[in-house]
């Protein structure tokens, strides 16, 4: 399989995937693959389904758990490109959310500038209907074109089954690819925006735990409520397992203090479910995805 792999894309066999995840879990997998296009993505998945290797498809790494041996192949997507035309953004899936929210502020464009903070990819982020601030990718999505099996296909926002922190990535249809997503933007103060995602930034620094490896909220927050709080006020605070510890600034970070690993943090996961179902009779629902 490595061979024809190798005929396709660049690959690295046994590859540290330590710097694909922003946890920074020391991790390898049988193969790691680099695509660059639609193209080669086909290909691969060909020879993938050919010897019945399990696989994942990874953007930034900033939503995963991933184990300390993956007996498949990993996918990097290097889709990054974008284009603007008739305040609609068209933009591959491999491009950081953070990065093009900047880019369209600049540009004088409203519609993603809640995502200026957000360290995740598109493909990522609609995965997950990442969001902040009161906003989602939802609201401002037109439509995604994926990759299933060998056919491509262009889905309305409409038919996405989008929920708080999900969409039909996460649940129906996990083994479509997310190529591209158009977005509707709308022009707006430049200098307000700025100010805006200046604001914005400013509140992650203070509130959120970025000196540490973390991948972000654990936990969605249950409807009424805040799983930071929840967790806080439980006392779990700085309680650690291995090298996962439940971070002192944002309760809802499991951070890696000292050379975690994804056992650490999934049994500090199942622990820190276990006391709040026990103290406040909550069941939390995770929000990060555990690779296997």
């Amino acid at each position: 399989m490595i061979k024809e792999l190798n005929e396709i894309c660049e690959v690295k066999e046994k590859a540290d995937l330590t710097k694909y995840n922003t946890y920074r879990l020391a991790s390898v997998c049988d193969a790691l693959v680099f695509v660059k296009n639609i193209e080669e993505l086909q290909k691969v998945l060909e020879v993938i389904k050919k010897y019945k290797s399990k696989y994942f498809v990874i953007g930034n790494g900033s939503n995963i758990i991933i184990p300390e041996y993956y007996n498949g192949v990993v996918i990097k997507l290097e889709l990054k490109n974008y284009s603007i035309d008739d305040d609609i953004v068209t933009v591959e899936s491999g491009c950081m959310i953070n990065k093009l929210a900047n880019e369209l502020v600049n540009l004088g464009y409203a519609g993603l500038d809640f995502a200026c903070g957000i360290p995740g990819t598109i493909g990522g982020s609609i995965y997950g209907n990442a969001g902040s601030f009161g906003s989602d990718i939802s609201q401002t999505l037109i439509s995604v074109t994926v990759l299933d099996g060998n056919k491509i296909k262009e889905l309305n926002n409409e038919e996405l089954e989008f929920g708080y922190r999900t969409s039909m990535f996460k649940t129906t249809k996990k083994k479509y690819v997310i190529l591209r997503a158009k977005f509707k933007l709308t022009k707006a103060n430049k200098e307000e925006l700025l100010a805006v995602c200046k604001d914005r930034t400013e509140k992650r620094i203070a509130s959120q735990d970025l000196n540490h490896p973390s991948c972000g909220s654990v936990f969605r927050n249950p409807e009424g409520n805040s799983a930071g709080r929840l967790i806080d006020e439980a006392g779990l605070k700085g309680y650690t397992i291995g090298g996962a510890s439940v971070s002192y600034k944002h309760a809802n970070f499991i951070i890696n203090s000292n050379n975690a690993t994804s056992t650490d943090i999934i049994k500090l996961i199942k622990y820190i479910k276990k006391q709040i179902k026990k103290i406040y009779d909550i069941d939390l629902v995770l929000e990060q995805q555990i690779i296997k």
